[in-house]
């Protein structure tokens, strides 16, 4: 079954409603800038990457680049995944889902964010969880608010699939769109919002011999709320990538359904015992 079969409804769509030309403008328009700000942060992941071989100054145990380039390149994926998940909607609904005015604050959101971490990480100072200046206070509050703001694209956007999916008798496609991006956008505020009590990542403070995993720095001798973090928030690449590679096996659609709801549940369970 190819993509285009996995989004098609079992019963005939209505005749499709044709936009103004100053709508599809607006459509196009937030849309490539998505595009360009994925194919930025992209490009300064890399350069943070060959910075991070030219300076071997440290925060804790990594270089001071790492941050910024794990930022940088979850939120070029974010950006990327949201963009080609829109471009998955009809006409109408792409309208609704990513009006111009959100796809600019959501580049506004990101790109501040993305040049905070990577300003801190070139002063060679922590970007989460410092407060050690007034101006870093309030920098750290700014980024909360706007994680989200973030989250609450990422929902809109998610129940606007889900909305699609009903109208389309539940095409696999649209649904687990739809299940990723609510359920990442939940269990990322969830899992953040258990980091932001805490000011930290770890809910038990650290006991040595600390196990540190290589590149992510998390921690795996004991409880660090970023891997739960990062479970939950890449459901939305999780469950449509489960159903694409399901479509391609040549499941049929019953069992397409079945993927994304299953999983989740699983993300779900997975995420609960992390925290």
């Amino acid at each position: 079954m190819t993509t285009a079969q996995i989004l098609q409804p079992s019963v005939p769509r209505p005749q499709a409603t044709v936009l103004p030309a100053s709508a599809s403008r607006i459509g196009a328009t937030g849309l490539a800038s998505l595009w360009q700000l994925a194919a930025t942060l992209t490009v300064a992941a890399a350069l943070s990457g060959v910075a991070s071989m030219f300076d071997d100054r440290t925060i804790g145990h990594y270089n001071v680049w790492v941050k910024p380039m794990k930022f940088q390149l979850a939120l070029a994926i974010q950006t990327a995944t949201i963009a080609w998940a829109v471009t998955r909607f009809e006409p109408a609904m792409r309208r609704i889902a990513m009006p111009r005015a959100v796809s600019w604050l959501w580049l506004a959101v990101a790109l501040a964010e993305t040049l905070y971490i990577t300003l801190q990480g070139a002063r060679g100072v922590a970007s989460h969880f410092n407060r050690n200046t007034a101006w870093e206070g309030v920098a750290g509050t700014a980024m909360a608010v706007g994680a989200g703001l973030l989250v609450l694209v990422t929902l809109w956007v998610g129940l606007a699939a889900l909305w699609q999916a009903r109208r389309l008798h539940w095409a696999p496609l649209p649904l687990a769109i739809g299940l990723g991006f609510v359920l990442g956008s939940l269990l990322a505020a969830w899992t953040g919002g258990a980091m932001g009590a805490i000011r930290g990542y770890w809910p038990q403070p650290l006991v040595e011999p600390v196990q540190w995993m290589p590149v992510t720095g998390w921690v795996l001798s004991q409880t660090d709320l970023r891997i739960g973090h990062f479970i939950g928030l890449h459901q939305m690449q999780l469950l449509p990538a489960l159903v694409l590679a399901g479509a391609w096996a040549g499941w049929g659609r019953r069992a397409l359904r079945m993927v994304p709801a299953v999983a989740g549940a699983v993300s779900v369970i997975v995420v609960s015992l992390l925290v």
